[in-house]
């Protein structure tokens, strides 16, 4: 008996499994297990040199019937103890006794020894007769011996109704009898009677009449669809020259049926699966396909919108994990508040696939006032709407006025998300547009020497920058997951004359910039509104042309120092971000169900050329590195890394534990000493903090407290980080 392991047990546990070899032991011959083999596989020949006693093996010698069963021994007597005097002098009470002394502890008190398990009364012997041979009748491939070893009895085994049921179990249920013919009546598959053999007194005849089933010729698998046929044949057991064996057949289609489930397909077979008359084992496989679907309450959004984002098609293999992908697809879009999906067979090998959606409410009108670090007030009007015309098109007109800086800003913008059949993708914004940078007043710093001299060019305090321009977008997917995009953005941008003086004037600069960029997106996430797996990694390249100017200075003040006239620049930025759940991926009808989960995010950034102030990377505030001010550092290259612990909290609301990492450095804009602002080399800078993440139906809100090595600072904004 063979002793090992079977699979991993659980922790604290010995798990193991007894093998017990098929030859010996009162099991199965070697004879007979190779007689096994042969009616399985016709391939394995007659002719191996196995050492056998099988007595139906021709090779073998014949095995002498097993001698008469002996009388049990009678039990021993009970041993006599006599208990040795102990050290003390004194005399133990003397007498018989079946169990040993009881042993004693160091200080010589007794310790009581367990009593032993009372042994089972041994069974009866078998005095009846016995089996002097097997007769097998109706055989036409398997060899008597194949057949006698499937009965799993032999000569010289008990000639009784036990004996004689099992044999007939054991081939009934061996799948190589009476299932071809007769299957209707599985107790014509097999019968088996004893006759006494008046030759030899004490024993008997077996005799086995089975209803052998037919060997196979050849193998037909249809219908297989998109599992190649070779996958599937390899799962057969059944091979040309074998009998045919019901049993196996059943359990090799289960094991079929599996390998289209494990592929996402659901098949079945054809009441015609198996041998036919002309010895061909049939294999008839009918692969579910989608028949109709169906789109319910839909109001706003068009059938073919849906429809064109979806991968499953009419008449296509219903695929249940492309169908969930779709689902996700769906949610994606942010036009529903619930899809709820189901799916009816309505004929065979026919399934009709069902949507009922909930729309959300995508317009959206909005008149009030605002509040950040950056603008401080403002007065806002906003127009949106995510699903323009039923076709998924987004369209945006935003107003601002007031704020620090007391200007206007208006900003239209339009995507199309279907160009053409080939799912590309336009964007297009138009701007007059304030942007606020710093949310600081900005002075020169106090170890300031002027860097050349001379008065502010101006006085005021705080860095504005208004852009009068267009960007234009053009997307196209490449594979399921990658994205590639080419962006063209023509601007004026103009500062405004600050307080600051020397060198530090340089940041000041007005004039036309025009950059052309593409981008590589490769996005896995589950849920791009909310992913908890996944990632998302993006690689952009631009290169840009600026012509710089001094900005307008009053009379009477000098002109800044600084970086003017035509400048060449080319940037390029990695982003990865990995996202990873504490509590299992979600649930194939809960596609939006919010888990815990754990944020990563890097951020890499180089340029080479000279970059305008305004085109250097920022880091600091409620987008970058939170815990610092708004554009705390800056610099031509960038590093940024950030790690998130995402907690739900309750339906639409989460918490979050963060920290951040990061620096921007380099470039022509060092040796800026402003207030507040002073840079360096490459030095990274760290915060933690925590935050509230609040759903809205104008996207999360959310609000960070980070802790950096510059004290602590509270971020409000709209949208995740990442």
């Amino acid at each position: 008996m063979n002793i090992r392991s079977r699979r991993t047990p659980r922790p604290g546990t010995l798990l193991l499994a007894f093998t017990v070899p098929l030859t010996g032991y009162g099991l199965l011959t070697q004879g007979q297990v190779h007689a096994i083999a042969q009616a399985v596989n016709p391939n394995v020949p007659h002719s191996d040199p196995l050492p056998t006693n099988d007595p139906t093996d021709p090779s073998a010698s014949p095995a002498p019937l097993p001698a008469p069963a002996r009388a049990p021994k009678p039990a021993k007597a009970p041993k006599t103890v006599t208990p040795r005097k102990p050290r003390n002098g004194k005399t133990a009470p003397t007498g018989t006794s079946t169990e040993p002394p009881a042993p004693t502890t160091g200080t010589g008190s007794a310790v009581v020894a367990p009593v032993p398990a009372v042994p089972a009364a041994p069974a009866a012997p078998y005095t009846g007769p016995r089996i002097g041979q097997i007769i097998i009748t109706g055989n036409k491939t398997l060899s008597q011996a194949a057949v006698t070893a499937l009965s799993r009895h032999q000569e010289g085994d008990p000639c009784n109704d036990q004996t004689l049921r099992e044999i007939k179990d054991n081939l009934s249920q061996s799948g190589f009898f009476g299932a071809e013919h007769n299957p209707d009546n599985p107790e014509d598959w097999v019968k088996v009677h004893s006759e006494e053999d008046a030759a030899h007194p004490g024993t008997c005849r077996v005799v086995i009449e089975v209803d052998e089933n037919d060997p196979i010729k050849t193998i037909s698998i249809t219908g297989s669809g998109p599992v190649k046929v070779d996958d599937i044949a390899a799962l057969l057991h059944a091979r040309a020259g074998a009998v045919y064996n019901f049993q196996t057949f059943r359990r090799d289609l289960d094991d079929i049926q599996r390998l289209y489930v494990s592929r996402g397909y659901s098949a079945e077979f054809l009441n015609s699966a198996g041998p036919d008359a002309n010895g061909v084992l049939n294999v008839p496989i009918q692969v579910v396909r989608v028949a109709e679907i169906r789109i319910l309450k839909n109001k706003k959004t068009k059938r073919f919108v849906i429809l064109r984002e979806i991968k499953t098609r009419q008449g296509d293999y219903f695929n249940r994990d492309i169908w969930n992908r779709d689902r996700v697809r769906l949610y994606n879009l942010d036009l529903f508040d619930e899809i709820t999906p189901s799916d009816e067979l309505i004929a065979p090998g026919q399934l009709r696939l069902t949507l009922n959606l909930v729309e959300k409410r995508t317009g959206s009108i909005s008149l009030g006032a605002g509040y950040s670090s950056r603008q401080q007030l403002v007065g806002r009007a906003e127009v949106s709407e995510n699903n323009f015309r039923g076709r998924a098109e987004t369209l945006n007109l935003l107003l601002e006025t007031g704020g620090i800086a007391n200007r206007s800003t208006v900003e239209l913008g339009f995507t199309e998300p279907y160009l053409d059949k080939k799912h590309t993708a336009l964007t297009v914004q138009v701007y007059d547009k304030t942007v606020y940078r710093f949310a600081n007043s900005l002075s020169n710093g106090t170890s300031f020497t002027g860097g050349g001299g001379g008065a502010n060019v101006g006085t005021d305090t705080h860095y504005n920058e208004q852009r009068v321009g267009a960007t234009v977008t053009v997307s196209r997917p490449i594979r399921d997951t990658y994205r590639a995009s080419l962006t063209a953005r023509g601007e004026n941008v103009r500062t405004d004359p600050l307080a600051l003086s020397g060198y530090n004037a340089s940041i000041i600069q007005d004039g036309p910039i025009y950059s052309l960029g593409g981008s590589l997106l490769h996005d896995t996430r589950d849920l791009i509104l909310d992913p908890i797996k996944g990632g998302y990694q993006s690689l952009t390249m631009s290169t840009g042309y600026a012509n710089l100017k001094p900005p307008t200075v009053p009379a009477g003040l000098a002109k800044p120092q600084g970086i003017y006239g035509s400048v060449n620049f080319s940037k390029v930025s990695l982003e990865a971000r990995q996202f990873f759940s504490l509590q299992g991926a979600r649930r194939r009808d809960k596609p939006d169900e919010e888990k815990r989960s754990v944020a990563l995010r890097l951020l890499i950034g180089a340029s080479v050329g000279t970059l305008p102030f305004f085109e250097q990377y920022f880091v600091g505030g409620a987008e970058t590195l939170r815990g610092y001010r708004e554009d705390r550092f800056w610099g031509s290259n960038l590093m940024l890394g950030s790690i998130e612990l995402r907690q739900p909290l309750a339906r639409g609301l989460k918490g979050v534990l963060f920290s951040d990492i990061g620096d921007a450095w380099g470039g022509k804009y060092q040796g800026v000493n402003i207030d507040g602002f002073k840079q360096g080399g490459f030095k990274p800078h760290a915060s933690v903090g925590l935050g509230i993440r609040v759903r809205t139906p104008l996207g999360p809100i959310r609000l960070d407290y980070g802790i950096g090595d510059e004290g602590g600072r509270t971020h409000f904004s709209i949208g995740n980080v990442f």
